[in-house]
């Protein structure tokens, strides 16, 4: 079964990314990250031989929110969209997903930020699908609802290979840690040893002595007063991430290790 649309020579989806997430979300959350097309065709109320239904899945794909074909896992960048840990890696993540497809990416290229008619994006997409006019006349309105939806993201493609925080963590990682630091590992363990850099680089830093606590993540930072409502509000930011990198461990397929015993997770406000 095809479940990808096809403009020219050129796939895309038939669902916007948004949408796309939001299905991503229903997986992960409902079906813990995996569900069989059967299963997640019939929670939708849909017929799986159906076209509405053969579009969320090409979609899912197509944005890389989603991988397999019987059965629907959703991917690490899918579940990083899902479940982000700040506005940074939210946008992050959309900007990677929306940059799996090529169409839209080539679009960019053309227009940038640029305002454009619906001329010049007909006869653009024409030009870099290849197909005729009367098949770009047809598809016309929707690609181009779907390419403003990403196109926001599209800008940061070249951030993929940039790393900000390196210059902005500096000094903090040259710092050496003070005698009573809590290490990373009494307060959230590891998911694995062999994970990627990206999942183990952050750094959790306590200073008793300034009287206050500083988190470096790759994605912000963070430094407060140490109090207990201020430790309280650190833990819930360490469990939730912990909670995101089982998730896309989980995903990956590699094993997660469980909380310490005498480890309860902080109150939901």
């Amino acid at each position: 079964m095809v479940d990808m649309a096809k403009i020219g020579e050129s796939e895309f989806p038939e669902i916007g990314l948004e949408e796309s997430i939001e299905l991503g979300k229903k997986i992960a959350l409902e079906f813990s990250g995996e569900v069989s097309r059967t299963g997640l065709a019939r929670s939708l109320g849909m017929s799986e031989r159906g076209g509405a239904f053969s579009a969320r899945i090409g979609a899912l794909k197509m944005w890389g929110v989603s991988i397999g074909r019987s059965r629907v896992r959703v991917t690490r960048d899918g579940l990083r969209a899902i479940r982000p840990v700040s506005e940074d890696e939210a946008e992050m993540a959309k900007s990677a997903l929306a940059c799996n497809v090529t169409l839209f990416v080539e679009m960019y290229k053309r227009l940038k930020n640029e305002p454009y008619t619906p001329e010049r994006f007909a006869i653009l997409l024409e030009e870099l699908s290849g197909a005729g006019r009367t098949e770009v006349a047809q598809r016309l309105s929707l690609i181009d609802r779907l390419f403003g939806e990403v196109r926001p993201f599209l800008v940061q493609e070249s951030m993929e290979n940039a790393n900000p925080a390196e210059e902005d963590y500096a000094d903090d990682q040259v710092r050496p840690l003070v005698e009573n630091a809590v290490p990373l590992e009494e307060i959230i363990a590891y998911p694995h040893a062999d994970a990627e850099p990206e999942t183990i680089t952050s750094s959790y830093i306590t200073d008793p002595d300034a009287g206050r606590i500083d988190i470096n993540l790759k994605d912000g930072k963070l430094s407060l007063p140490e109090t207990v409502a201020n430790l309280d509000a650190v833990l819930s930011v360490l469990w939730a991430r912990r909670q995101l990198i089982a998730s896309i461990d989980s995903a990956d397929g590699h094993p997660t290790t469980e909380p310490p015993r005498d480890f309860s997770p902080p109150p939901n406000n």
